[in-house]
């Protein structure tokens, strides 16, 4: 019996520090920036747009690119910058990158290869064909903006 008080006391201890706990995360957490830089010790002499890297998501799939690559995913409404990099630095977004941007071009808005489905009950004579086929956009990455420093 003495164990089982013992913990009941400890429980009830952990529930009223809780919200404190919470309350000096969420102070902190309001002050931090939102995005770390990483530094390379790498000398290059010019960085130019075309070095840049970014990891982007597009309709809940992240997605590396480059300028000029042709990135076929969903339909979709814009692209969130997860990460950006070049040979002297690595900025990651915690979640984003604020200020980032990824500028595409949509090339092609198109139907996807078509998935057939079948369904078949055996011996009671059901049979049935479906199709299915995603609508999918063809973008070229045209420049990678990084923020303003």
């Amino acid at each position: 019996m003495a164990s089982r008080a013992l913990t009941r006391r400890l429980y009830a201890s952990v529930r009223q520090s809780t919200p404190l706990l919470t309350r000096a995360l969420a102070s902190d957490v309001s002050t931090m920036p939102t995005y770390s830089i990483v530094d390379h010790p790498v000398t290059a002499d010019v960085i130019k747009p075309e070095d840049y890297f970014a990891v982007v998501k597009l309709a809940g799939t992240q997605y590396k690119v480059t300028q000029g690559d042709v990135v076929i995913a969903e339909k979709m409404k814009d692209a969130k910058v997860l990460l950006l990099g070049n040979v002297n630095q690595t900025i990651v977004g915690r979640p984003l990158v604020d200020g980032a941007k990824v500028r595409a071009r949509v090339e092609e808005q198109t139907l996807d290869a078509k998935i057939d489905v079948f369904k078949k009950k055996r011996r009671k004579n059901y049979r049935r064909w479906n199709g299915f086929r995603r609508e999918v956009t063809v973008l070229r990455v045209t420049a990678i903006v990084p923020p303003a420093a």
